[in-house]
């Protein structure tokens, strides 16, 4: 049942939180990524930047109930796996074949809602949450036979590698824990941290069915706020408490998938499974309201 939830309606969620409180943010790092397709054995990694519509954590209805959003936009940089040899399993190939150079530009989506609960609750900017969140990612990773590649050296058949496409859609449930201490008057350390489990698909242009997998999704984010501007009015059973802040932090992603096979070359190599890992290393900056 979960596998089916519809990712339309997590982004239909947002809209009117969104309307409440939430932050742009924009934040350049380190992208890896190893496992799962042919030949990758080693760790790659390249630059990645990122673009975000976050809030951290928004009390609503009570002093208690919160709720968070986190919705990334991942554009990464072209990666490259380099030449290698690659022990082939099976009864047709028994002899070690050289997988060339291939390239990977990966692109995708990460999106996160959560809720829960502030076990303790001084005031909007001095809290301990502890909650749940659901979520979905959607990367894609657009792969081609490296042009730097040796072509005297490598196999015939993985030689005439073309273009592929591998598209990846899970579904995350897990706890979560955010909390804030300020500083001062205008300044707050903030932090949270998510484990979840995921479920989904992956598709690719040689594969003839869709690929179930498992795994898991952490994330840790960890920064500082600049709060310049608040101001609170209360008007009949309202209070309107329009705030204006700015952040600069760090956040680390990781997405693990097990026992993943991913053939791109579309001569129905045979080889281990292995487990899939993207992960990401964040410093951002972002500018946020709340009412």
């Amino acid at each position: 049942m979960f596998s089916k939830f519809p990712k339309k309606l997590l982004l239909l969620s947002l809209a009117p939180l969104s309307l409440l409180a939430g932050e742009m943010q924009v934040g350049t790092g380190e992208f890896k990524m190893k496992g799962g397709f042919i030949g990758l054995d080693s760790t790659i990694s390249t630059d990645a930047t990122t673009y975000s519509m976050v809030e951290q954590h928004k009390n609503l209805f009570s002093e208690k109930f919160f709720y968070k959003y986190n919705i990334t936009w991942y554009d990464i940089k072209s990666l490259t796996q380099t030449q290698n040899e690659l022990n082939s399993v099976g009864s047709i190939f028994n002899n070690p074949v050289v997988v060339p150079s291939i390239d990977y530009r990966p692109q995708g989506l990460d999106i996160n809602l959560g809720a829960g609960w502030d076990v303790v609750h001084k005031d909007e900017n001095n809290f301990i949450g502890l909650g749940v969140i659901i979520g979905a990612s959607l990367p894609w990773i657009d792969s081609k036979k490296s042009d730097s590649n040796n072509d005297d050296n490598s196999d015939d058949v993985m030689d005439a590698m073309k273009k592929s496409k591998t598209k990846i859609l899970t579904y995350k449930v897990g706890p979560h824990i955010t909390l804030s201490k300020s500083l001062n008057k205008y300044f707050y350390l903030y932090a949270s941290a998510t484990y979840a489990y995921q479920t989904g698909k992956i598709k690719n242009d040689y594969l003839e069915s869709d690929l179930s997998v498992d795994g898991t999704f952490e994330e840790y984010d960890a920064g500082l706020k600049l709060q310049p501007f608040s101001y609170d009015k209360k008007i009949g059973w309202f209070t309107f408490s329009p705030r204006l802040y700015f952040t600069l932090g760090y956040r680390y992603s990781s997405l693990k998938l097990k026992n993943v096979k991913i053939d791109i070359t579309g001569s129905n190599r045979e080889f281990a499974k292995s487990d899939f890992k993207m992960s990401s290393s964040i410093t951002y900056a972002g500018f946020g309201y709340s009412f």
